[in-house]
Parts: structure tokens; sequence; C-alpha cells
């Protein structure tokens, strides 16, 4: 469309051709004719001459022949005049100087730009409602660059589901009333997606920790193990960091965009963050300020009186989380950049949009690979893989089953079929079988 455009102010003002425009055009048909035509311009003279010099002695020939020749050169000059366009009256004079423009090809120039506006109008105008999320996302494969979000009534708290596209989606939410913005970003399985981490705890029963301290040296470990497994050197400028603390209870999102590159899809990055934990446990054994990143979660609790601030419930298929700028149902917390790290200099916008964690840049080339090593129940494989192999392949991960279906209950999940843990199947078929044979056992695993 933008091409269009520009071709259409070019031939409207008048501005300097390009070198291709003035170039000598192919010989076409036209040409072809003129140049037969010339042929027997040049043998009518041939027969012309011939008989003047004796050969001939009718001198009605001669007549005939001359007018033949007067009507050969006829025929030249109109072919040489034909309906065609200069260079220079398409594109403007070499001096800038705008020449006359004929009226029907700025016509037929304007109403291709319309067309196009219109065609780019209605490929940004999806917005379409659903009851439940895999109506939306059977919708969204439809159509191209298609997302799915999530929203609460703010009423009765009732969720349902809609599709559209991102700019789309931010158009009109930015001018909702803040009020009644309750909406989420599906992360919908098998796409590729940030790495995103939900870090909450309760302040009454921790008043001693401080928050910034904390998230800082989460992100400390999280550099170390990028470098590590991927050769990523960590910068703050990957931090998108969104805060709804309230006076009870500390909650944050921390979105990481590494350059270039994102987890295959958030089963992958689910396994880098249990990576994670597992590296906090570990050093915290011998480093004293890593045991600040153990919260409290119940002064009454007796079975895990400590545990880590990091929610790794949130990584489980398509899963829900709130969107920047809103609140949920029946609260006032509102999701807002906390100021730091790359939000610090972002316009309202701009953070909207790194902050979704399923929207990739238009650079993003590489896939980070974080899976169990099957030979090791405890091990992780660590590996990456250029977007191009993955294109080829089906949207849905290769280990879950395509059987799978969702609850009514958007907060819980329900796969049937293998699941993606091989080590767990074969434990569950142990337990189910009698002797040597086994009762083929349907796995329903509720995430």
């Amino acid at each position: 469309m933008e091409d269009v455009d520009r071709l259409f102010e070019c031939f409207k003002c008048g501005i300097s051709p390009p070198q291709s425009a003035i170039r000598e055009r192919k010989k076409g048909k036209q040409t072809v004719k003129q140049n037969d035509t010339l042929e027997k311009l040049s043998a009518s003279s041939d027969i012309f001459s011939s008989r003047s010099k004796g050969k001939v002695q009718n001198a009605t020939d001669v007549e005939l022949c001359l007018q033949n020749t007067s009507s050969l050169t006829t025929k030249i000059q109109s072919l040489k005049k034909g309906s065609q366009f200069s260079p220079l009256v398409f594109y403007g004079s070499p001096h800038g100087v705008p020449p006359k423009r004929p009226a029907r090809l700025l016509r037929l120039l304007n109403e291709i730009r319309v067309d196009f506006n219109e065609q780019n109008k209605l490929s940004l105008d999806i917005w379409a409602t659903f009851p439940r999320q895999d109506e939306a996302m059977n919708y969204a494969k439809e159509q191209t660059d298609a997302r799915v979000f999530s929203y609460q009534d703010h009423v009765n708290g009732q969720r349902r589901f809609l599709m559209s596209t991102y700019k789309e989606f931010w158009r009109r939410y930015k001018t909702m009333n803040p009020k009644f913005r309750h909406h989420y970003e599906v992360i919908q399985e098998g796409l590729p997606c940030h790495l995103y981490f939900d870090l909450e705890f309760n302040k009454r029963e921790n008043a001693d920790k401080n928050a910034d301290e904390m998230v800082d040296l989460l992100i400390q470990v999280i550099f170390d193990a990028v470098k590590e497994k991927y050769g990523l050197e960590g910068n703050n400028d990957w931090v998108v960091e969104l805060d709804s603390s309230n006076e009870e209870k500390f909650s944050r999102h921390l979105i990481i965009r590494f350059p270039k590159a994102a987890f295959k899809d958030n089963s992958h990055a689910g396994a880098f963050v249990t990576e994670i934990c597992s590296r906090i446990s570990s050093i915290s054994e011998h480093d004293g300020r890593f045991r600040k990143l153990f919260v409290s979660k119940d002064s009454r609790s007796t079975d895990i009186p400590f545990h880590l601030f990091v929610d790794k419930a949130v990584y489980s298929r398509n899963r829900c989380i709130r969107l920047a700028l809103s609140s949920k149902a029946g609260k006032s917390s509102v999701l807002l950049p906390s100021g730091r790290f790359k939000c610090k200099d972002m316009s309202e916008e701009e953070v909207f949009m790194a902050s979704l964690i399923c929207n990739m840049d238009a650079d993003f080339e590489k896939l980070l690979i974080c899976t169990m090593d099957l030979d090791c129940l405890k091990a992780l494989q660590f590996d990456t893989e250029s977007t191009r192999s993955f294109q080829q392949h089906s949207a849905v991960p290769l280990n879950f089953d395509l059987n799978a279906c969702t609850s009514d209950d958007p907060s819980k999940t329900y796969l049937t079929g293998k699941s993606p843990f091989p080590y767990l199947d074969v434990f569950v078929e142990s337990v189910a079988s009698i002797g040597n044979i086994p009762k083929n056992p349907k796995l329903v695993l509720v995430l």
C-alpha cells in the first residue's frame, strides 16, 4: 500500500524519475509492426527506383507506386504518434517542473490506492468474541496474524475469549474505560514466547523483604544461566517489568526479550524456569544473599514454611496471563510498568507491545530449546533451533497428543493421551498393569 501511495504522490506532484524509468523499452508487438511497415516502405522504394531506371515503362505503375509510398509514410507517422506515456510525463521532469497529468491515469491510481486502503482496513479490523477458548483458537487459525485474548466481565467476572490482531486490539484497548480493563493474553500452545515470570508473595508475612533487591538477584541468576546454556550475554534492556502490588500482596511480571531469540513455546520456557529455581536452591546453600528469594507463605504452615517467590504454575498449556494496564475483575490493582529497566523511557503503547509474551520482533530468527533428557529424568537438554525449520512443522508440539481438550473452567486444562512426561507414563502403566498384561490406561493430566 505504501508503494501505491508513493507512486500516487510522485505522479501528482512531479518528481524526477529513477534511472530505471528511462531505460530503453524492450521491443513489443507495436515495434515489430513498425519494422514490418518500414520494410514494406523500403521494398516499395526499391521497386520505384528500379522502375524509374527504365525497367518499368507504364506511367500507371509509377503513379500506383507513389500512392503506396505516401500511404505507408502516413501509417508510420501515425504509429509513432501512438498513445504512450514517456518516462518524463509519468514520473516528472528531471528539473522538477510538474508536467500535465492525464486525468484518467490520476483517477486510476487513486482507485487503486482506495482499494488497497480498504483491503488493509479489513485485515486490521479483526475482532470476534467467543464463549469458549477452543472456539476462539480454531477461528484464529484461519486468520493471518490473529491472536487469542481473554477478558472478564466487569460485573460478574465471567471469562470470555476474543480473537484479534495486536494492532487492532491496542486500538480499542487504549480507549477503553480503565475500570473495565480485565484482559489477558492467551499464550497459545505451540507458539514461540519470551521468557516470563509471575512473582508474588504476601507482604504481611514477609515484611522484611526488599522486592527490588529480590528481582535483581533473580535477574542475575537468569542472565548467568542464559549465558551458560545459550551463549547470550545478559542486558537489562531485555527486561520488561510490570507491577500490580498493593498493601497486602507483592505482585510483578517479568518478561525477558532476548535479541532475535525466544523459547520454542511456553513448555520450554517452563522447563528453563525449573532450571533457574534449581540453581537458586543450590546457590543459596553457600551464598546467603539468595536465601532472600525464599518467602513464607503462611506463618502457621508446617509443611513447606519457605518457598521461592516464583510461581511455577503459569507455564501450563494455553495459559492466560494478565495484560499491562489491566486489573482483575473486582480488584483495583492495575498492572503497570515499574519504571525500571526497558520500560522507563517507553510510551504506553510501546510498553504494551513489549509486554506481550508471544509478540515476536521482526528480526526474530532463533528458537531456544529446553527439554527433558529421556536418558536421565533429572537432566535437561539445552539447544537452539532456526525459525525456518520450526515453521515447517505443525504449530502443535510433537510431544502432545492432538486429542487434547479444554474444560469449561479456564483455570484448568485437561490433556488426554500420552503426556509430555514419558517417565510418568511408564510409572502409571506399571501401577495399572496386572502381571505382564498392561491395562492400557488413558492418562489424564489436570494442569
